[in-house]
């Protein structure tokens, strides 16, 4: 059983000699232990890292596999934000106290783990949010730009040590992996649930895993709570309405923890380069979303920007508008002539009533003549009535079906433009946090609904197309 104050001797009589003197141990899990301890060998003795696994039946072959790889990359890392290999030996049984036991030695980091610091409650402002994720994005970018690169896949606060020089330093890298990896070949699941992406739990980490996992620490180190505990949706962390910070942080922390690999920062350098101009947008590409098969229309989307494009309905609409402007036209000429008739049935009507009253007054014996003659004209008035209601309200054709719609959506206003032949004809402009509903109306459009208007497009389109785009506007919206 190791004990504070018992030494360590490494490689004993050998030029190389090193002693090691365990201070105060510092952690211990499945037997592994970490120590602080004083590195006699140095004027004066230096305090440095001592992890130590244990050799045993009980002991995987993966935890010595990671064991001894954290040791080969620290011995080729040259970082001032990373611990310095110092040293890497074995002790046998008679040294290490009735066991067998590999030793890593490391440059000790005076501080303490971002995790420490959240269990005494400690709370980090967006000024102090922004500070780490630049420290640890330009860390990234050494281990990212080595060749071949160096995936850390491990980022949550308890590897991140704020040391007394105010420094973040990232630690632990047991978990590190070759990005030149060889597909097919077997692999080591390592990574903690709530800061790894998915897509490192089925063995294909990438640059792009890291930046995921500093989001999701930072999200961790602006709520208190841990993303685990935090509630998702479609896979995104929910984290909006738990802070109060600067709109393009959140979505540039946003772009960080996005599920799909398609749409986060592809490297350290792009993150960096976004969060420093505050113009995360511009960082992060605009996408094509998968479109039901056969759509002309055109959507892209990043955190902070949707773009749709609704083309005219080309010439099989213009066609279209043509027939059914000619058929109103026809329903007019219809509709005018029918109504002279009326006109003129109603007129000799209201003469036959006059002389209705003459004949009652002066010439009553030939009433009953003109009794007949009024019938005859009521029953054709009467059916002229009857044949207008079979024709269908007159209608023309409205231009929606030949405009082509463009829409530009942002955090905090859209617009919606309408085009025919290539010339703007009406232009929408409304607050995007003013739009309290999307609706899809069936069988009609879309719109936009606010508290006091509502903005509507979309009539040429078929109701798959409706259903798809109304779903991914409700999905960027919220």
């Amino acid at each position: 059983m190791l004990e504070s104050g018992q030494v360590l001797c490494v490689r004993e009589g050998s030029p190389e000699e090193h002693r090691y003197q365990l201070q105060q141990q510092l952690g211990h899990n499945s037997g592994r232990q970490t120590w602080l301890a004083l590195d006699l060998a140095t004027e004066p003795p230096e305090s440095v890292i001592v992890k130590l696994l244990a050799f045993n039946p009980q002991m995987q072959w993966d935890d010595f596999k990671l064991f001894e790889r954290e040791a080969q990359v620290l011995k080729n890392l040259n970082h001032p934000r990373i611990p310095r290999y110092r040293d890497y030996f074995s002790l046998d049984k008679q040294k290490g106290a009735g066991l067998c036991w590999f030793g890593l030695v490391q440059d000790y980091i005076p501080g303490a783990s971002l995790q420490q610091l959240l269990k005494e409650g400690r709370r980090f402002t967006e000024a102090q949010v922004r500070a780490i994720a630049l420290s640890v994005l330009n860390i990234l970018i050494y281990l990212h730009e080595l060749s071949p690169p160096l995936l850390h896949r491990d980022i949550k606060p308890s590897n991140l040590i704020l040391g007394s020089d105010k420094e973040i330093y990232l630690v632990d890298f047991g978990a590190v992996q070759n990005q030149a990896a060889k597909e097919g070949v077997t692999f080591t699941v390592v990574g903690t649930s709530g800061y790894a992406p998915l897509e490192q739990f089925w063995g294909r980490a990438v640059p792009a895993s890291d930046l995921y996992a500093l989001g999701a620490t930072l999200i961790h180190l602006l709520t208190g709570t841990s993303p685990g505990n935090l509630p998702c949706k479609d896979l995104r962390i929910q984290f909006r309405d738990k802070v109060s910070l600067n709109s393009n942080l959140i979505s540039w922390i946003e772009a960080l923890t996005e599920p799909d690999l398609d749409r986060r920062f592809s490297s350290a350098r792009e993150a960096i380069e976004a969060l420093k101009t505050g113009r995360a947008i511009a960082s992060v590409p605009l996408y094509q979303i998968s479109q039901p098969a056969k759509t002309r229309v055109q959507l892209s989307k990043s955190p902070e920007r949707l773009k749709i494009k609704i083309p005219g309905g080309g010439a099989i609409a213009l066609f279209k508008f043509i027939i059914s402007s000619i058929s109103s036209f026809g329903k007019f000429i219809i509709l005018a002539s029918s109504w002279i008739n009326l006109l003129a049935l109603s007129l000799l009507i209201i003469m036959l009533l006059f002389i209705l009253f003459l004949v009652i007054t002066h010439y009553y014996y030939i009433f009953p003549i003109v009794l007949v003659i009024l019938g005859i004209i009521g029953l054709l008035w009467t059916g002229v009535v009857r044949e207008l209601n079979k024709v269908p309200l007159l209608q023309f054709p409205r231009l929606t079906s030949l405009s082509e719609y463009s829409l530009n959506l942002d955090r905090d206003k859209f617009t919606i433009e309408r085009r025919l032949f290539g010339f703007c004809y009406l232009r929408h402009f409304g607050k995007t946090p003013h739009i309290q509903e999307v609706k899809q109306i069936f069988f009609k459009e879309l719109s936009f609904q606010t508290l006091m208007l509502e903005y509507n497009f979309g009539q040429q389109l078929t109701e798959t197309e409706r259903k798809w785009l109304a779903e991914e506007i409700r999905n960027w919206l919220t």
